[in-house]
């Protein structure tokens, strides 16, 4: 499970970022459909993490992005949930996936205490 060595890079991150005399509230994650993360297992191991990293406040706001691809045969645009996939309006393969593998750390909203 890669998704506990992610949430301690994030949490890593975040501490780096982070000033004395701020407590981290949210800590804003996108993730692409096909960035190899699960989900589930992040918000699962983020707290965990989090809590034995002084940050047991924080939340993790993940936000799962789309994976826009596009057909070369008939132009259609259109999302798709792996990297082999067929046109749904002409049933062409291969389709161009443009998007989908992000997985970054957005955002660390902080209060100051």
């Amino acid at each position: 499970m890669h998704e506990l060595s992610l949430a301690q890079t994030i949490c890593e991150i975040v501490a780096d970022h982070v000033t004395q005399g701020q407590r981290v509230k949210t800590v804003v994650v996108d993730c692409g459909p096909l960035s190899g993360v699960v989900p589930e297992a992040l918000e699962y191991c983020f707290p965990i993490v989090a809590a034995a990293t002084g940050m047991a406040e924080a939340q993790l706001d993940l936000r799962r992005l789309t994976a826009p691809a596009s057909c070369p045969a008939c132009d259609a645009q259109f999302d798709v949930d792996q990297v082999w996939a067929t046109c749904p309006k002409c049933d062409h393969v291969p389709v161009t996936v443009v998007g989908g593998t992000e997985f970054r750390l957005k955002e660390i909203e902080v209060d100051d205490v």
